[in-house]
């Protein structure tokens, strides 16, 4: 997805998972980046009907009807809905076995009851008196960034969470001009294209596997960082409302939703259609990041500003290598690993760097090569024996920032004993060994240094 069309080819993939998954988008930009002209296109190139409602320019009862009194042949009076004249169409287009695509401009700048209306359409699929949208109808959401809008306008958090939020941007100035500066005719040039893949009961079953292994993983890295106390520790799934009330006030780039039992179910549904769509991380990774952080983005409301950017990157991380592994299998039947390069990272970062990637890549754990290689790279910074210990005893008595770098690693190394102790698809005949000569050498040291922290709280 690299070619001069990015805008276009982000779109089209996010409408063709929303189409194939069920799972309501809406398409978040700042103004005059040819949403709707691309939607229109879409629809066009598709066999779709298109209607649009902008949500600044109708009423309540433009969108779900208006109830007029009318008289029966006895004389009788009753209330009766006229049809929205869109609806009409769309049922009109149904007769002739032409889909619709209803698409809702502008969500961001409408009235509150207005904005009411057009979210029954799309949670409800109804307009008044109970009457539903064919089946066959496909409704997209748009709105602007706050920053974009008069300050009256607002979009809330529970409203947000029922989307899968697309955050729509450039890479690049040269890709904007590229876009936009090209012959109308070369917007229907080199389109994505989706296979329709079916789907075995074990590949669902090892993407449920895999979803649940990301977010406990996240949330056990999380809740390792508290300082020792209950109190202290970051509880992730502690969940407030009222703390998600300004998502959509902010001036950040992107929007993005907070992990709930409903963005859970819709991440497993778009997960299972980037698979039936032939997706793969390498050539559509931008745009599916995008969606899972559309998702699930926000994490919970305890993650600070620097917990936040942790969170996204182990969450691209984790995500990405289960997908990986998830599509490899999928095609090939013969799963294969990366390997990890540890050269030039520290301890800490290297064992949450081979966590992360092993807890994600569920389809063949046992043949992971970069565990050993992880607990050689260990070995190589801190060595096997006493002497080992005194030499950096000596280092941090000279520099006391090598005993905070030493804390964390400890810290980390501890994490990992006891993760490959509880792991029951790892042989422990080599590797854990190991680790633990390496961690009874140092334990005194650990000790001396952690006293010495406390002493400066």
């Amino acid at each position: 997805m690299k070619g001069i069309n990015q805008l276009r080819d982000h779109i089209d993939t996010a409408i063709e998972i929303s189409l194939d998954s069920g799972v309501p988008i809406l398409l978040l930009a700042n103004p005059g980046l040819a949403k709707s002209t691309i939607v229109h296109n879409w629809a066009r190139r598709r066999g779709y009907h298109t209607e649009t409602l902008i949500g600044s320019r109708f009423s309540q009862e433009d969108i779900l009807g208006f109830q007029v009194r009318v008289e029966d042949e006895k004389g009788e009076q009753r209330l009766e809905l006229l049809e929205p004249h869109w609806y009409r169409n769309i049922m009109k287009f149904r007769e002739r076995n032409i889909p619709s695509l209803l698409f809702l401009d502008e969500l961001s700048t409408t009235p509150e009851n207005v904005q009411g209306a057009m979210l029954q359409l799309i949670f409800e699929r109804t307009i008044g008196q109970g009457k539903m949208l064919p089946d066959s109808t496909l409704v997209i959401g748009a709105a602007n960034y706050k920053r974009n809008i008069p300050f009256q306008f607002n979009m809330m958090a529970p409203v947000l969470n029922r989307f899968c939020l697309v955050n729509l941007r450039y890479e690049s100035t040269e890709s904007l001009l590229n876009e936009f500066l090209q012959e109308v005719e070369d917007w229907d040039v080199d389109l994505p294209e989706f296979s329709s893949i079916e789907l075995m009961p074990e590949d669902r079953e090892n993407l449920r596997s895999g979803i649940k292994i990301i977010l406990r993983t996240l949330f056990t890295s999380f809740e390792e960082e508290g300082k020792g106390s209950e109190d202290d520790r970051l509880f992730t799934m502690d969940i407030n409302n009222q703390n998600y009330a300004g998502i959509y006030d902010g001036d950040s780039e992107y929007v993005y939703n907070f992990i709930s039992g409903r963005t859970l179910s819709y991440l497993y549904r778009i997960s299972q259609s980037f698979l039936r769509k032939g997706l793969s991380m390498e050539a559509h990774g931008g745009i599916m990041l995008n969606m899972v952080y559309g998702l699930i983005g926000n994490g919970t409301n305890t993650f600070n500003e620097k917990q936040q950017r942790e969170y996204l990157n182990s969450l691209g991380i984790l995500y990405g290598n289960l997908f990986s592994a998830l599509e490899t299998g999928k095609n090939t039947g013969k799963p294969s690993f990366n390997t990890l390069d540890y050269s030039g990272k520290g301890a800490a970062d290297a064992i949450q760097e081979w966590i992360l990637y092993h807890e994600s890549a569920v389809l063949h754990r046992r043949e992971d090569p970069n565990l050993p290689a992880l607990v050689a790279h260990i070995s190589s910074l801190y060595g096997t024996g006493p002497r080992d210990a005194q030499e950096l005893r000596e280092r941090i008595t000279r520099n006391k920032m090598e005993g905070y770098a030493f804390v964390n690693d400890f810290r980390r190394l501890d994490y990992l004993i006891r993760f490959l102790e509880t792991e029951p698809e790892i042989p422990d005949e080599v590797e854990l060994p190991v680790l633990r000569e390496i961690r009874g050498y140092y334990e005194e040291l650990h000790q001396e240094i952690m006293t010495l922290i406390s002493g400066f709280k």
